[in-house]
């Protein structure tokens, strides 16, 4: 028998307590040591289970934004395609000739800058709700050209009047810039404002004036500035558009107008000096909408673009799309929006020419502005060809200060 358990025995009751322990205190410490942990167990669990559901609602929230995201992102009308895709549009002759081919050769390459992407907005007047499948057949009456700088979280607009005349790739005489759309849809209009401003265009987006309706009904109204002028002409565009519409009541700075009147007072053309103030609208109109978009909770700005992008059609990168409509646009503290109109006062003759009123414009004057504008310096380039009629650059106004021409 091993020796050291020959002293070993048990210990009586009144042996341990006068040791100083109770066998009943040690196993009543037992069973309170294992309530503590099972007490103790069920705590994580709980916890552990809120936090689980806790992370289960961010990760289903996420998702919900994935796809609600990628849902908006869908309801554009994009026309991109394949990289590898050569670019084609229909000569003065109707045949289809590749763009590259019939563009300018030029000395100098188009100004483009990585933080500063160049968009090219397109309001088209077809008196109809539907798209034409590729742009064609409906004259722009809006042509602005939108500056985003990403570095400094800036959007710069250039407006270009629809009557300023310019050569068309691909055509051996000048017209209306308005009709670019018209003849070759939103590509041909883009290389011509391209050739034109020499700049790089990254992509265009167009929209019919009744979807332009919806957009502005989801920022709820816009605040112009009306002239009893105005307001007449006005209403009688809405009675074209329709015979129930409620007409324009109401003058006066921060006069409220739904999207039907808005987009009649931004086609108000033979009220003040013509075509110069009917772009003014436009822009008013726009810079409207993006401060009463800015004031919307982001719940609702959410909702909002559900109307918006569902009303554009693009050949931006979808991609893109995402960076500057989803995430930009959202991120931007004030809706202050610069603007240069064009073309610049003492840079053009206008008048009837040939049995057609136009503006014949010295693209060539206004070149350094924009550059300046959207660059912050000037470069050199290859001068445009310009229309019969536009006045020589030695007696256009080249020395006005930028300063004074932004709005």
């Amino acid at each position: 028998m091993d020796n050291r358990n020959k002293n070993v025995r048990s210990h009586s009751d009144a042996e341990a307590f006068q040791y100083g322990f109770s066998k009943d205190v040690t196993r009543n410490k037992a069973k309170t040591n294992r309530k503590t942990k099972k007490l103790n167990h069920m705590k994580i669990r709980v916890v552990g289970g809120v936090i689980a559901g806790l992370l289960g609602v961010l990760v289903g929230l996420a998702l919900f934004g994935l796809w609600y995201k990628d849902y908006l992102l869908n309801q554009i009308t994009y026309e991109t395609t394949d990289s590898n895709q050569i670019a084609t549009i229909i000569d003065e002759n109707g045949e289809t000739v590749v763009l590259n081919e019939v563009m300018e050769s030029t000395k100098f390459t188009y100004v483009q800058d990585t933080p500063v992407k160049n968009f090219l907005l397109i309001g088209i007047d077809s008196r109809s709700s539907k798209y034409s499948k590729d742009g064609k057949g409906d004259r722009s009456d809006v042509i602005v050209v939108m500056s985003i700088d990403s570095n400094k979280g800036t959007i710069k607009l250039v407006s270009i009047a629809r009557d300023s005349y310019a050569y068309f790739p691909g055509y051996s005489k000048p017209h209306k810039i308005n009709a670019a759309m018209s003849y070759g849809g939103p590509t041909l209009l883009q290389a011509t404002v391209e050739n034109c401003l020499r700049i790089k265009i990254d992509g265009y987006a167009y929209v019919n004036f009744s979807h332009m309706a919806n957009i502005i009904d989801a920022v709820g109204g816009v605040y112009v500035n009306m002239t009893s002028g105005e307001k007449k002409v006005a209403n009688q565009y809405i009675r074209e558009l329709s015979k129930t519409a409620a007409l324009i009541t109401d003058t006066g700075n921060e006069t409220w107008l739904n999207g039907t009147q808005a987009v009649a007072y931004a086609r108000v053309r033979y009220v003040g000096n013509g075509d110069y103030e009917r772009m003014e609208r436009q822009v008013e109109v726009l810079r409207s909408v993006m401060k009463q978009y800015m004031k919307l909770s982001a719940a609702k700005k959410l909702a909002c673009m559900d109307d918006v992008l569902g009303a554009i059609v693009t050949n931006i990168d979808k991609k893109d799309v995402e960076k500057y409509a989803m995430d930009f646009l959202p991120s931007l503290k004030k809706a202050e929006m610069q603007y240069l109109q064009l073309p610049i006062d003492g840079c053009l003759n206008q008048g009837t020419y040939g049995g057609e009123w136009s503006m014949r414009v010295n693209w060539n004057a206004m070149i350094p502005y924009v550059q300046e504008f959207f660059y912050g310096e000037k470069y050199d380039f290859d001068p445009v060809k310009l229309p019969p009629k536009a006045p020589e650059l030695s007696s256009c106004k080249t020395d006005i200060p930028l300063e004074k021409l932004i709005h």
